[in-house]
């Protein structure tokens, strides 16, 4: 644990990490632990998200399909770890591989950072683009190369190994998390997580 002295230090190099290795500067990697507990810390965030929404659980009407997204969150959010580390063995990069995936798990809210604060700034200069459907197709397709490049860089930074093994490694993140989407959709109730990602879109359409 870190103690509470030490936390807006910690704070601090968490942020000029992220912001380093979204720029593109290696140098960032050194500005996280690379410890169980640091781990940890960057998963605290997103599992606080999912306690919330398994307390809200019980108050949808349809609380098996509420059930099922939770599920799916928990396991997607650990899926980046679980293949990452089998990689890592693989490739004789386990003693790197900590401080890799804290790295990693952090810099995930660089992607939604960006696309709000771009949401955001389009809002007050350009509203009436905003009010096209197309805006934010543009917006999830931008922040999807984003986030592809980041965690590609993250990998082969913190890995250290070629680009063409970070790609393997991502791709095979992403494979693993397409499975268990199309396992949802084709099983009970038959979650489908493009139409939630397409509502957006939607709700701009119908107004």
């Amino acid at each position: 644990m870190i103690p509470d002295t030490d936390r807006p230090a910690a704070i601090k190099r968490i942020l000029q990490g992220m912001l380093l290795l979204a720029s593109g500067r290696r140098e960032g990697l050194a500005c996280f632990e690379g410890t169980v507990d640091a781990f940890g810390a960057s998963l605290a965030p997103q599992l606080a998200f999912l306690l919330v929404g398994a307390i809200q659980v019980f108050l949808q009407p349809d609380k098996i399909m509420e059930l099922t997204k939770l599920l799916l969150s928990l396991c997607v959010l650990f899926i980046p770890a679980v293949v990452s580390h089998a990689y890592a063995q693989r490739w004789g990069r386990e003693t790197l591989w900590l401080r890799y995936i804290t790295a990693a798990t952090w810099c995930n809210w660089v992607v939604v950072l960006v696309s709000l604060a771009g949401t955001i700034l389009a809002s007050l200069l350009f509203p009436v683009l905003v009010s096209q459907p197309g805006f934010m197709a543009a917006l999830v397709f931008v922040a999807a190369a984003y986030e592809m490049w980041l965690q590609w860089f993250i990998a082969r930074t913190g890995l250290g190994i070629s680009g063409l093994r970070a790609s393997l490694l991502y791709a095979s993140v992403l494979g693993a998390s397409v499975v268990l989407y199309g396992l949802a959709a084709l099983l009970p109730p038959h979650y489908v997580v493009i139409k939630d990602l397409l509502q957006p879109m939607i709700a701009l359409k119908s107004n």
